[in-house]
């Protein structure tokens, strides 16, 4: 049974992956996860109660480098054509590259890049700088996909010391078989899943109340 989740935002930061044109624009032709549609408004309503409590709310968007040397692994596992595909897709200022549009994304937030699957451990990464520049201690992953980039982030978070949630309403795969095998592999071992509903972020102290 999951459990309720307070987020306190002096040590918390939404952190929502990937939501951009490469996954969610149909006509992009990569990667597209129709789930991921579902999820925008989800994520939007989170973000504002994130914001409303003063927390953080970070997008992290997945970027290629020109670099046909970048990523040795994955060139070899996907060939050339579809790697060099992939980076057109997702260079940086690329359509694909950019957050969609139906995202509420305020002045307030941060945007990283990331160049991995995960946020948290690639070469040149700027997720974890920040988080350590603003003194998070706990990570609430939104975003798509589930089992892929957002699953990576959560568990790798964890290894490095963070209190990691996987928000499963908010988050999307292609297919729901691969959404509910990550989070039952992510809580079997790295962290809890909830629903948006059940984080509930503490809004910061405002000096002089009582």
């Amino acid at each position: 049974m999951r459990q309720h989740g307070t987020a306190d935002v002096r040590g918390s930061a939404l952190t929502i992956i990937d939501m951009q044109n490469a996954f969610l624009d149909e006509r992009v032709g990569f990667r597209f996860a129709p789930a991921a549609l579902a999820i925008v408004e989800p994520i939007n309503r989170l973000a504002r109660r994130f914001r409303a409590a003063g927390g953080l709310v970070v997008w992290v968007q997945t970027t290629s480098r020109p670099d046909r040397a970048d990523w040795p692994s994955l060139r070899r596992m996907l060939g050339d054509e579809a790697m060099d595909f992939r980076a057109s897709v997702l260079a940086e200022g690329a359509h694909g590259q950019a957050l969609f549009p139906g995202l509420e994304v305020e002045e307030s937030d941060s945007i990283t890049l990331k160049y991995r699957y995960s946020a948290m451990v690639e070469p040149h990464g700027q997720l974890e700088e920040l988080l350590q520049e603003r003194g998070v201690s706990s990570l609430y992953v939104a975003g798509t996909q589930t089992n892929i980039c957002c699953e990576s982030t959560a568990r790798d978070a964890m290894m490095l010391g963070y209190e990691s949630f996987m928000v499963a309403d908010c988050l999307a795969a292609e297919t729901p078989q691969l959404h509910d095998a990550s989070l039952t592999s992510f809580e079997s071992a790295f962290g809890r899943v909830l629903d948006s509903h059940e984080v509930d972020p503490v809004p910061v102290a405002v000096a002089g109340r009582r």
